[in-house]
Formats: C-alpha cells, sequence, structure tokens
C-alpha cells in the first residue's frame, strides 16, 4: 500500500485531533499497550515520534541517503542506538519488553525512518486514533484498509520504545467498536 502525500497529511491532523466517524473507514485494528507511565504522557511521546515520521513523509527525499534525524525526540533516536548511554528508563525499559515479545534487537534509526517512505510498501497501516482504555492502558487503532495481517514491527517499535510494557493485536475490528470506546 502506497502512502500518497495527502494520505499523509490527513494521518498527521489525526495524531492531533480525534478523527469524526464520518471519515471512518468500516473496519480499523486495534493494538492495546500497557505501560507503567502516565497514559498522556506515553500518548504525547508516541505521537511526538510518529509526528516527525510522517514530517519526514512529506517533505524529504527517502533517495538521497541518510535522512535528518534532528526533529526526532532525543530519547527516541537514543532508543535506536545500542551504544547510547543516554537512553531514558522508559525506552529501556520498552526496549528490553520489545526484545523479550519480538526477539529482535533495536531498530536502525534510519532503517525504522526508511518505512515511512511514501513510495514503499513496506507500512501496512496508518494512525487513527488512540484511547485510554484503563489506568495504565492505551488502546491504538490504526488503519490498515481492512487487512488483518500486515506489516507492523516497526509500529511495535516505537510503541515499546516509548515505554510500553506489553503491545497486543493487532485485533480487526468494526468502526463502530472505536464509535463507541470515543462516546464514553
Amino acid at each position: 500500500m502506497f502512502h500518497e502525500i495527502e494520505d499523509i497529511e490527513q494521518e498527521k491532523i489525526r495524531l492531533l485531533h480525534r478523527p469524526t466517524a464520518s471519515d471512518a473507514p468500516p473496519v480499523l485494528c486495534t493494538f492495546d499497550v500497557t505501560t507503567d507511565n502516565p497514559v498522556e504522557e506515553y500518548g504525547m511521546r508516541l505521537r511526538s515520534v510518529l509526528n516527525a515520521a510522517l514530517d519526514l513523509a512529506v517533505s524529504a527525499s527517502f533517495d538521497d541517503g541518510d535522512l535528518p534525524i534532528d526533529t526526532l525526540p532525543d530519547w527516541f533516536a537514543a532508543a535506536s542506538d545500542d551504544a547510547s548511554a543516554s537512553i531514558s528508563d522508559f525506552a529501556r525499559r520498552g526496549i528490553e519488553h520489545y526484545s523479550a515479545a519480538v526477539k529482535g534487537g533495536a531498530w536502525d534509526l534510519q532503517e525504522w525512518l526508511s518505512q515511512f517512505d511514501p513510495d514503499s510498501e513496506f507500512r501496512g497501516w496508518a494512525w487513527w486514533d488512540s484511547t485510554h482504555t484503563g489506568e495504565d492502558r492505551v488502546r491504538i487503532w490504526v488503519d490498515t484498509w481492512g487487512e488483518s495481517f500486515f506489516a507492523c514491527d516497526e509500529f511495535r517499535w516505537v510503541a515499546y520504545a516509548a515505554g510500553a510494557n506489553e503491545v497486543t493485536g493487532p485485533i480487526l475490528v468494526d468502526i463502530a467498536d472505536w464509535v463507541a470506546e470515543t462516546a464514553s
């Protein structure tokens, strides 16, 4: 699935503002996240990384070698550098949980950013929304164009690096589930 620039710009808007039900696709996928951090703080960290990546998607050339990383939060860049001594505690714990769940190490930062290349078919999801489902739980809603199976390790990486203890999903759900959860 190619991500058109216009679609990425809409995704950026959804990072900042809850979309309306009239804009919703018929189905979404969810990821349930548990964290030891305040859910608002967790959500702000996650959104800050995705916002920077989406900014690059609409403005940078993915053909010119390394992408600029100066707009990414420092904690995220450090999390992607195995040798960094400046990894924050929440990111360090998240990386440990990611490694245990996915059986892999840290993502290389440039490799992770390359997943946001609009001309790439690797990223099989687009941000839709997030909701709080408990004191330490966040539900992330993504648009997968109706697919229940899609590449999402780059999503898992950022979710864990932002401070997740556990990330479950994806689970394909009817849009009515999102509407009901946002109405409560």
